[in-house]
């Protein structure tokens, strides 16, 4: 049987235990000895909190199994809560240690002040909440590397959480109030005021030469109040959000956007967009990059190739104007397959593009009075992919088409037109347009613009918001990929390695880290930040992420 032996017990003066130790003794018959029972120490119980009169019953502080209490009857243990009235001391009870997730989050807080980015939008976001609710989703749309975890969750077991202490959680998963904020256009002009000026300040020259992107943002928001019917491209039709962007031409850096309904293609939008950001920002727009849709009469007439007495130094001659020639009346978009028509086979003109073959020509044309560089092609791949699966689906209509429609239906679905009033190949065309119209060179691929958070509902402020906080994440998103461009890391690889290293927030408010294996020390040091192995939490908040603790 099992008993309590109780050692150099001690009271205070008003009952409690000041001192002594217990042990549990387990007695076992044995006729060899005199008594004939054995006691042996079978377990430690540690310090005595508390014990009954007849010591079949305490709570102790063992040395393995913390505060527990012990019945020598039942020989059980039996776990203590914190507000036992027995227990006079609640210090006893330890906070329990929690490994949180640390190398991904502490990265990109440093990398976001040694880019200038931390100085930016504490400046920006005077407000302590309002900024902190910005660093949070800042970190979550970087960290969270592909994966459709919520914001909320990610923030749960993040490092974020210990160095944002005033977010509200709960808020994160529907952050509705936070969107509608940051849809202020106020909020806007001084975040990307204050960005410009910080980056002229290594950069003299950022943001005076611009050009301006238009993308389309496909989705399945019922009640988005941007949503319209759009005519994207020539041929396809969808419920679209539209996009403007007006990126530095150098860095490709978001410099401004606007958010307009999928159906407002016009020249004023950019001729709007034009003035308000030379206004407003000092940022001066160079060159154009359109969709079909921009394209009209006052576009080529303001755009046209420059005449002999054309000023070099005019204001809008020396805007270049780089668009998709729409397939409509009054554009000579089937005219130029049809005089163009012979060359097409002919290697000459023949080059390969991201894993395509195109045809490319170059020729004047004249639009509504106004000359202008067409440049013709044709993607073969895409042509004979679509082509046959087009031929497949009706081969008798098919038949039946004239010996020209047939060769023109062999090109049709590679074959497009491009606008311009500079001089250039047309393969060099193709890649400025490739490269400026393609929002993936801006936004990383797959992400799905207006669907990344559910919002309670959708209104114009609040979409505005969401796109304001999905630009500034992109943004740094830009940077941290291009610091990466120059050692050949994927920006996948490295948050996916690095949030593998964990932390520990002590009782005293330090923060200390465990040992980094080889890989994460590796990515660390290309980025030539110190891993630490213990730090003030409150150094760090003070320090690093510009909040007074």
């Amino acid at each position: 049987m099992a008993c309590i032996k109780i050692q150099k017990l001690v009271f205070n003066d008003d009952g409690t235990i000041h001192s002594g130790s217990a042990s549990i003794i387990e007695t076992t018959y044995d006729s060899s000895i005199r008594g004939n029972s054995r006691k042996r120490t079978r377990e430690r119980l540690g310090k005595v909190l508390y014990i009954n009169g007849k010591h079949t019953c305490g709570i102790f502080l063992s040395p393995t199994r913390g505060v527990v209490q012990y019945d020598s009857k039942t020989d059980q243990f039996s776990p203590v809560e914190r507000d036992d009235p027995r227990i006079k001391d609640p210090e006893l009870f330890p906070e329990p240690p929690i490994h949180t997730i640390f190398g991904d989050s502490y990265l990109v807080f440093c990398f976001l002040k040694k880019c200038g980015l931390i100085d930016v939008l504490r400046t920006s976001f005077e407000n302590d909440t309002d900024y902190e609710k910005v660093l949070c989703h800042l970190v979550h749309g970087i960290c969270k590397n592909g994966s459709h975890i919520a914001c909320d969750d990610f923030f749960k077991r993040s490092f974020a959480s210990y160095v944002l202490p005033d977010v509200p959680v709960e808020r994160l998963g529907s952050d509705s109030p936070y969107f509608e904020k940051m849809g202020d256009d106020k909020l806007k002009v001084t975040f990307f005021t204050n960005f410009i000026k910080y980056q002229r300040k290594s950069n003299p020259d950022f943001g005076v030469g611009c050009y301006v992107d238009s993308t389309p943002l496909p989705n399945d928001i019922r009640d988005n109040p941007f949503n319209a019917l759009c005519s994207h491209g020539v041929s396809s039709t969808s419920i679209q959000t539209r996009l403007i962007l007006v990126l530095d031409e150098s860095t490709g850096i978001p410099v401004w956007f606007d958010v307009i309904p999928g159906n407002l293609l016009d020249l004023s939008t950019i001729t709007f967009i034009i003035t308000n950001v030379a206004e407003t920002l000092n940022v001066r727009i160079d060159s154009l990059v359109l969709d079909a849709g921009y394209v009209c009469k006052p576009l080529i007439e303001m755009f046209h190739l420059p005449s002999k007495t054309d000023s070099p130094e005019g204001g809008k001659k020396c805007r270049t104007m780089l668009a998709r020639m729409p397939a409509k009346r009054g554009y000579p978009y089937k005219q130029l397959y049809n005089e163009l028509k012979r060359l097409i086979p002919n290697s000459k003109y023949q080059f390969d593009r991201h894993g395509h073959t195109y045809f490319g020509y170059c020729k004047t044309v004249k639009i509504f009075e106004n000359y202008e560089n067409a440049y013709v092609y044709v993607d073969k791949d895409n042509a004979l992919e679509l082509g046959r699966q087009n031929r497949m689906k009706d081969p008798e209509a098919y038949e039946k088409l004239s010996m020209a429609d047939k060769n023109w239906f062999d090109v049709k679905f590679g074959y497009f037109v491009l606008i311009a009033n500079k001089n250039m190949t047309p393969a060099d065309t193709l890649d400025s347009y490739f490269a400026r119209a393609d929002i993936e060179t801006v936004f990383k691929t797959g992400k799905e613009y207006l669907d990344i958070l559910p919002i309670e509902r959708w209104t114009a402020e609040r979409v505005k918001g969401k796109l304001f906080s999905d630009i500034i994440e992109e943004i740094a998103f830009l940077f941290l990929r291009k610091e990466l461009l120059g050692v050949g890391i994927a920006t996948t690889r490295l948050i996916g390695s690095t949030s593998s290293l964990m932390c520990l927030k002590k009782r005293n408010g330090d923060i200390e880290v465990e040992v980094p294996n080889k890989s994460v020390r590796e990515f660390y040091k290309q980025l030539d930040i110190e891993i630490p192995s213990t730090f003030s939490l409150k150094a760090f908040i003070n320090d690093t992420i510009k909040i007074s603790y």
